[in-house]
């Protein structure tokens, strides 16, 4: 009855975590009556069309009202280089939002989704009845909607509020104000993706910690170790399953991070050396409003995966002893247990998308390289007469 219970919990928050997604465009999942994982929400349609309404609407104010296009030129001299920068970075967070929802909302998609969300809950199903015990997931729930929400308030008041009130006012016509709420709209729409994968991956670490719980705590014979070998290679299909669906999304925005939290640290740089009157609190303050949250995103995602990768390979550990000592007689056994034996001897990477990329530190420990070597390079060129 307990488990049954936590299960009724479990598709309740989960059905509160897509009706979010839906805001963002990015899944067309649902969780109907009897507990299924499917596809048929049309939110994602929908929020590509007011996508559309909405580009079209500031083409309309720039061409027919003589507006100047995504932000203010009459403050370009000010800033020289940032100026370009900044339509740069609009332009590309708006175009990568479009390709991010049309990605995610395919068909195909969404039905691997639904495969991946189902299976992770018939595991959590089968371990319950198997072991007969009960598997708490409020707490990756709760992260989830903590992450959404600092970085919405990061976004959305913080950002928004420095913006306005910059001494730089870029922000000041109908096609500006527009494209702005567009940018911020897809910057909650890149969180949300991040938080959901993270979810997921969250998810994940709670199932396997659980078995890591009842390997340490009980006798397992030859029929569980089975069932325990098998589970681990399905967790293995489902994290493959889901890096490729978010493989390309991750990617694009990964790269819009990038270009981000580059040009910002030049600007700030350029910002205190140049005489325009930036205090160094200014300059902090525009690096914490821009980079803080984009880093923070970033760190939530690759600790998420970071953590659920250790958990998979400290599992292994324990399926390799409890192999070793298991007493059977049954060769389809040893030659399984045999072949699992060798396939953990070398680790791999779990979360990798695109099969090129990890979600590790040593992801953003690479970004920070290269970023600090483009801030080099940059500088070593910069004549000091622009921004």
């Amino acid at each position: 009855m307990i488990g049954l219970k936590k299960h009724r919990a479990f598709l309740e928050r989960l059905r509160w975590t897509l009706r979010a997604q839906h805001v963002f465009g990015v899944s067309s999942l649902i969780v109907d009556k009897r507990g299924n994982v499917r596809s048929g929400s049309a939110a994602p349609k929908f929020i590509l069309a007011m996508l559309g309404l909405a580009i079209s609407l500031a083409v309309w104010f720039i061409f027919y009202h003589n507006e100047s296009p995504v932000i203010c030129r009459s403050k370009a001299n000010q800033v020289r280089l940032f100026y370009y920068f900044v339509i740069i970075e609009t332009l590309v967070a708006i175009a990568f939002n479009v390709i991010c929802t049309i990605r995610i909302a395919w068909p195909a998609s969404q039905h691997s989704l639904a495969q991946c969300w189902a299976q992770l809950i018939a595991k959590v199903q089968e371990i319950q009845i198997m072991f007969q015990c009960s598997i708490e997931s409020k707490r990756p729930f709760q992260l989830f909607w903590l992450w959404i929400a600092v970085l919405s308030a990061a976004y959305g008041f913080l950002l928004t509020f420095m913006v306005l009130t910059s001494k730089v006012l870029f922000v000041s016509q109908t096609n500006h104000l527009i494209l702005y709420g567009l940018r911020i709209y897809a910057y909650l729409s890149d969180t949300t993706v991040c938080a959901s994968f993270g979810l997921f991956a969250l998810l994940l670490r709670i199932l396997i910690v659980e078995m890591r719980q009842l390997v340490r705590k009980t006798t397992i014979n030859e029929q569980q170790l089975r069932s325990m070998i098998q589970l681990y290679r399905h967790i293995l299909q489902i994290i493959e399953s889901f890096c490729a669906v978010y493989g390309w999304v991750l990617i694009l925005i990964f790269f819009e991070h990038f270009l981000i939290l580059t040009d910002r640290s030049f600007f700030a740089i350029r910002m205190y050396r140049m005489p325009m009157g930036f205090s160094i609190q200014q300059v902090l303050s525009m690096m914490m409003t821009w980079v803080f949250p984009l880093a923070l995103n970033d760190m939530l995602l690759v600790g998420a995966c970071t953590a659920t990768e250790k958990a998979l390979q400290q599992f292994e550990q324990q399926l390799c002893e409890v192999g070793k000592m298991a007493n059977t007689q049954n060769v389809e056994c040893e030659q399984m247990i045999t072949s699992f034996s060798l396939y953990v001897a070398e680790q791999k990477p779990k979360f990798r998308i695109l099969k090129s990329i990890n979600l590790s530190f040593n992801l953003i420990y690479a970004s920070c390289g290269v970023i600090a070597t483009y801030l080099t390079v940059f500088l070593q060129f910069d004549n000091g007469d622009s921004l």
